[in-house]
């Protein structure tokens, strides 16, 4: 075991390329999370960038009801062998591409180390296709965005100026907290009619978490309410495309400017690799 653990860390060592690794999360539903992690891959393709959203949304996947493009298979199929993972990838508008993840990513953390050899092998991979990867990631907590939250190099955590989306979304990093994560964590307020209230919100969530929490966490931006929003979910097409220069289009755009200047903390090893050796515990590594 100790020697499939070794070539294990050997492969992800084989990394190549600095891949960025975004998870876009939320302590509720029905803030704007998906739509918002499908905007930025966007934004991402349009500053040079090639963006991959993986949907891990079991059974609630929507990136691709929102593109209007048919999935016929996700990460499982590439965990069960039934695909290669350049096969389960689909492209939707302005070239932004896609993988319904499902339980394939939960399914990740199952596997003995042989298995889990050869998905790596497949994962690292993606460096050919892709410079940004996006997790959105089903609303709430689970062991998936838990996991999700302490590998990436960064999270996005999107709530509304709602006060139960404020609350769900502390509770959530209380439980991160638990976990014993410190994760680079970045806040977006979405849904925003008054920006100068929207940042008290802000403020306020800011300081709670740090008070009872070891979380420092960043403001990134806020997102204007907008009625283009829901036309452009209903038309299937993302609100950059069907509407690029409405409020919350430039909000976005202003967004995303941000994220790339995040630089990930330097006890974090960066890119594909570390990703995925913060992703796979050691005792995940080892298993049979």
């Amino acid at each position: 075991m100790k020697d499939q653990a070794e070539r294990l860390r050997m492969l992800m060592g084989m990394q190549k390329k600095q891949m960025k690794i975004f998870t876009v999360t939320s302590g509720k539903g029905g803030v704007g999370k998906s739509s918002l992690a499908l905007n930025f891959g966007i934004a991402f393709n349009r500053r040079g960038r090639r963006s991959l959203i993986i949907d891990t949304d079991f059974g609630f996947s929507n990136i691709d009801v929102m593109l209007g493009v048919r999935t016929p298979f996700d990460l499982m199929d590439v965990v069960k062998g039934r695909k290669e993972i350049n096969e389960v990838i689909e492209t939707g508008l302005e070239g932004v591409q896609f993988i319904s993840g499902g339980s394939g990513v939960y399914e990740l953390t199952k596997l003995g180390s042989a298995q889990l050899m050869g998905i790596v092998e497949k994962v690292l991979s993606l460096e050919s296709v892709c410079d940004t990867i996006i997790f959105d990631t089903g609303a709430g907590i689970n062991d998936n965005t838990l996991r999700l939250i302490r590998a990436s190099d960064d999270t996005v955590l999107v709530t509304t100026p709602e006060p139960t989306s404020v609350v769900d979304a502390y509770a959530l990093l209380k439980i991160v907290n638990e976990q014993g994560v410190r994760p680079n964590v970045s806040l977006v307020l979405n849904k925003v009619e008054d920006k100068r209230e929207a940042v008290s919100v802000m403020d306020g969530l800011i300081r709670i978490v740090e008070k009872n929490t070891d979380i420092k966490m960043k403001k990134l931006g806020v997102i204007s309410r907008d009625a283009n929003m829901l036309s452009a979910v209903k038309k299937q097409v993302p609100i950059l495309v069907s509407h690029p220069l409405c409020a919350a289009s430039a909000d976005i755009n202003q967004i995303v400017g941000s994220m790339l200047n995040i630089s990930a903390q330097e006890r974090k090893k960066p890119g594909l690799a570390g990703f995925l050796e913060r992703f796979i515990s050691r005792s995940d590594m080892v298993k049979e």
